[in-house]
């Protein structure tokens, strides 16, 4: 009976042991994870031009599980409205350069940034478009450009 007791009482402490392991373990990971997650605090100089390329695939929301590294960072729709809406009123930027060479979304997510576009025209800064080809949603995109 007192081999029994031996073992048993082993056999917890080293279970216990390895948990109590493991979760330092998975803590350091979060901690890792929300260290990366962090977004840094962004200085725009005077007299820059927001520059728009829109060479890949848009989403509805950007993906924000870190886990999501594949080539290039994916932008969603949201983040480039916000991101023009914050253009219109910064006074160091003064005018949006679109690179629509190459659009892969649909017309509905075209029409939203076109819409963004036209509002920031209401600021006076001008909408600058570069494309070597036009497809039917590059060229809907650039009709709002200035040049």
């Amino acid at each position: 009976m007192k081999q029994f007791f031996k073992f048993m009482f082993a056999s917890m402490l080293g279970t216990f042991l390895t948990l109590v392991i493991l979760f330092f373990i998975a803590l350091g990971f979060v901690m890792v994870l929300i260290s990366i997650s962090t977004t840094e605090e962004v200085s725009v100089a005077k007299n820059s031009v927001l520059q728009i390329s829109l060479d890949q695939p848009i989403f509805d929301r950007t993906p924000k599980i870190p886990f999501f590294m594949e080539v290039g960072k994916k932008i969603g729709l949201f983040d480039i409205l916000k991101n023009i809406k914050k253009a219109k009123s910064d006074d160091n930027i003064k005018g949006i350069y679109l690179d629509i060479t190459y659009v892969p979304t649909g017309l509905a997510m075209i029409d939203e940034i076109r819409n963004a576009l036209l509002d920031f025209k209401t600021s006076g800064k001008p909408v600058i478009s570069y494309s070597e080809y036009y497809t039917q949603g590059a060229y809907y995109l650039a009709s709002v450009s200035d040049k």
